[in-house]
């Protein structure tokens, strides 16, 4: 499943550009989790990004913007933080035991 942080604004030059920004993750371990990750980000239509921390429990990409939305109804599921936080503890205790 791939999910998201809760979108926040963290100020600054950032904000005033692209707005609140989000991390968009899969919850799934492991390369199943990069090949759904990099699957989603291409049917987003992103291409000019890289995804961050590649083939890490940390492996992520970061939204923001009107990219928030093409995800949201895509079906990225937003998640509070505690569970966003539980997943990526999950991912690194699995990959990094």
């Amino acid at each position: 499943m791939i999910v998201m942080d809760q979108p926040t604004d963290w100020g600054g030059a950032f904000n005033r550009r692209w707005g609140p920004s989000a991390h968009l993750i899969s919850d799934l371990v492991g390369p199943e989790g990069s090949r759904e990750l990099a699957d989603f980000v291409e049917a987003m239509g992103v291409s000019w990004a890289p995804i961050q921390h590649p083939g890490t429990y940390r492996e992520h990409h970061d939204l923001a913007g009107e990219w928030i939305d093409r995800a949201r109804a895509l079906g990225a599921v937003t998640l509070d933080r505690t569970t966003f936080v539980g997943i990526l503890r999950r991912k690194r205790e699995a990959m990094d035991p």
